[in-house]
């Protein structure tokens, strides 16, 4: 176990420095820089403009301009944001926050929905319930997110149910703590069911697929025929079994759902990584662009590995050594 930990964090070493590398390449080859439109301005002089390249280091050859920001990168330092004029690292961690809880908290709505209602739609299959989940699952594959979100918003505007935007109410200065959790929760509802809704169909059908195909398994018919409690075959053979292929999925669906995450943050005026990242790439905001990058990844390849960390605990047969 320790050795195959230590290759796939060496694997996902190289993995990483080549998304750095190679959107690092994509930012060079890109017209401009975060200098561009300033220089259309007359007011401001060539030699200023000059002395700001020189102290951003955006003319230096891309070799020694790469290999400066890796070497601050392996110290820890992200870089300097050119249009917010704050460190990366502080920029970051003041919106990685809000973004981890509408995807976090978009995991468990969907997750939690889908995995019980494929079950219990397999167990029925070509029932009422099944037909209707499997057309609403049609549905919500084929709406891309971006549109669910404006659909939410037009929700919002047309009930006055829930918040328009943002993620907090202008509350009174005397507000307690609970007045602003719940204030947070309810500006949440719309883009995590947003976000929920968009990943729902396919793991719905994935889960209700697998559970069809474990049912039909002959040692699921061994283990009913030796008079086996319903909480035992469901718990110890069917679900342990056909969760197994969705499981492997989870790092991808972490990654799809940071992408998704983006456009909905945007819609929603949700004050996420999303915004910080568009804002950034609009002004060539060089090193915040790579920072946002960066942390993408690395939330990517960690979903990647808690998935097949949970996939060793479920599976025995990912513990034989070959």
């Amino acid at each position: 176990m320790t050795r195959a930990l230590l290759l796939r964090l060496s694997h996902m070493v190289v993995v990483l420095f080549g998304i750095v590398l190679l959107s690092f390449v994509m930012m060079d080859f890109a017209p401009g820089d975060f200098l561009t439109q300033m220089a259309l301005n007359p007011q401001i002089s060539p030699k200023t403009i000059a002395a700001l390249r020189e102290q951003y280091g955006l003319g230096l050859p891309f070799p020694e301009q790469f290999g400066r920001w890796l070497t601050a990168l392996l110290r820890g330092n992200l870089g300097y944001s050119f249009s917010y004029h704050l460190p990366v690292s502080t920029l970051i961690a003041q919106r990685i926050p809000m973004t981890l809880l509408l995807t976090g908290t978009a995991v468990l709505l969907s997750w939690g929905a889908a995995l019980p209602l494929a079950v219990f739609g397999a167990r029925r299959a070509g029932g009422v319930l099944d037909r209707f989940l499997l057309s609403f699952s049609y549905l919500s594959i084929s709406f891309p997110s971006f549109f669910l979100a404006v659909l939410g918003l037009l929700l919002a505007e047309k009930t006055g149910l829930f918040p328009i935007g943002g993620a907090r109410s202008s509350l009174p200065a005397g507000a307690g703590e609970g007045t602003r959790i719940l204030d947070l929760l309810h500006h949440l509802i719309l883009p995590a069911t947003t976000l929920a809704l968009g990943s729902f169909g396919v793991l719905y059908r994935l889960m209700r697929s697998s559970v069809l195909e474990v049912i039909s398994q002959p040692y699921m018919n061994a283990a009913r025929s030796r008079g086996l409690a319903e909480r035992i075959l469901f718990w110890r053979y069917l679900f342990r079994n056909a969760i197994n292929p969705l499981v492997t999925l989870f790092g991808m669906e972490l990654g799809g759902l940071l992408s998704g995450a983006a456009f909905t943050e945007m819609v929603f005026g949700w004050p996420g990584m999303g915004r910080l990242m568009l804002h950034a790439v609009m002004t060539r905001d060089l090193y915040l662009v790579m920072g946002g990058l960066l942390m993408g990844a690395v939330l990517l390849l960690l979903g990647n590995l808690l998935a097949d960390g949970l996939l060793y605990l479920l599976d025995p047969r990912t513990r034989e050594t070959p």
